[in-house]
């Protein structure tokens, strides 16, 4: 591997881990010294998806037109093109631009911009078409995901009695403060609220990390089912997996903001091993945490493998609510549950009051705009009328309207 390669790939590595600063400083120094084609190109694809990141769609733009120019079929600068004449409202160009190719050999991420083209556009039994067949293609990229390794999970939760914590003192003593855990299904505001808390340096977030994994790992076949029978050093050892796992993606001493959503089926693990954690349950209209979740293109996994089909998506909503009521009725585990559209039009009362509870001052952070929370399920109801009958008492018992 040659100099501007190995550079690249530190680059990209920079970029992915959140270091987006020093990442852009290194594109830019590619693009400027490097006389490989394919190295500027490359470099020029990730710096448009940057400059994306961080709002600058003129500069993506610009960044991706040129990349697109060293290699047309350079598919990272032609996703940040396609998005970015989105994004400025001229979805029409990015139609214009894909009809001049194939459907036929377009990877996922394509033919899922393509679907957002259309959704911009009002064509959204188009757009609901290429979502489907985006996730069919997504499917195919690990046949060997375990698809029952969730299921399996589930299961074990819906027998399983967690222990009786008397109070918080039943934990060990630690300066360190228990986290803030962020819960819920996918799409319903765990994303939106840990980068609104991460903005705050007294919060450390941990965004997607799976680290209660690394707990969960510790206790072998005692969790779920047999949380009672672990002992006070292997629930020692199972917290410190935790916080190392933290510690490698979140540094610093702020208070740890955990937004991994399906945290919530470890909800039981979690009021175990961290007795004065916070628990906030996001929830959003089930009719819309359906549908967001089914159109986002998910890397393949155990989990967001039930996602690639709207009724598998419909299906394990149901499942995962279901549990959640078992654990919060019948095994008195607490959780403060919040409105994805409150948190949307009173971001900064939310965030405030969080960090009043966590003993943190929000003065000084700048303020957060407030946006409206729009239905966007009736855009699809057509596709989503055979799911409605299994969502709406789910919706009633968060206290949504009928629709």
């Amino acid at each position: 591997m040659s100099y501007p390669e190995e550079a690249l790939a530190y680059g990209v590595e920079r970029h992915r881990a959140g270091h987006l600063n020093e990442a852009r400083s290194l594109y830019e120094s590619l693009i400027s010294h490097s006389l490989d084609p394919a190295v500027n190109g490359a470099a020029l694809a990730h710096l448009a998806t940057l400059h994306l990141k961080q709002d600058r769609v003129p500069d993506a733009l610009m960044a991706a037109a040129q990349a697109l120019n060293l290699n047309r079929d350079n598919g990272t600068a032609l996703l940040a093109w396609l998005q970015g004449h989105r994004r400025q409202g001229s979805a029409e160009k990015s139609m214009d631009s894909l009809a001049q190719r194939s459907t036929h050999g377009l990877p996922p991420a394509i033919l899922h911009e393509m679907g957002m083209c259309h959704e911009a556009l009002g064509e959204y039994r188009k757009a609901f078409l290429c979502f489907k067949e985006a996730k069919r293609r997504i499917s195919f990229t690990n046949l060997d995901v375990d698809r029952t390794l969730l299921l399996r999970y589930m299961t074990d939760i819906t027998h399983a009695r967690f222990p009786v914590l008397d109070s918080p003192s039943n934990n060990r003593e630690s300066s360190v403060p228990d986290p803030i855990f962020l819960v819920g299904f996918n799409e319903s505001g765990v994303t939106e609220l840990g980068q609104m808390l991460g903005t705050h340096p007294g919060f450390r977030l941990a965004a997607e990390q799976p680290a209660i994994v690394e707990a969960r790992k510790l206790l072998g076949d005692k969790e779920p089912m047999n949380l009672s029978a672990a002992t006070p050093a292997e629930l020692d050892a199972a917290r410190e997996a935790y916080h190392t796992a933290i510690d490698r993606v979140a540094t610093g001493d702020g208070r740890i903001v955990d937004a991994l959503p399906l945290n919530l089926l470890a909800s039981g693990l979690v009021r175990t091993l961290f007795p004065n954690a916070t628990i906030i349950h996001c929830v959003r209209h089930p009719y819309d945490a359906v549908i967001e979740t089914f159109k986002r293109p998910y890397a393949l996994n155990n989990v967001t493998c039930h996602f690639d089909r709207l009724e598998r998506t419909a299906l394990s909503y149901a499942g995962i609510m279901s549990l959640a009521d078992k654990l919060t009725e019948t095994d008195g585990i607490e959780m403060t549950v919040l409105r994805y559209e409150d948190l949307m039009t009173h971001p900064n009362d939310i965030v405030e009051a969080i960090a009043f509870d966590a003993g943190i001052s929000w003065e000084g952070i700048p303020r957060i705009a407030p946006r409206t929370a729009l239905p966007r399920w009736p855009n699809y109801a057509k596709e989503m009328s055979r799911w409605l009958p299994t969502l709406t008492p789910i919706a009633e018992r968060f206290g949504y309207p009928a629709k």
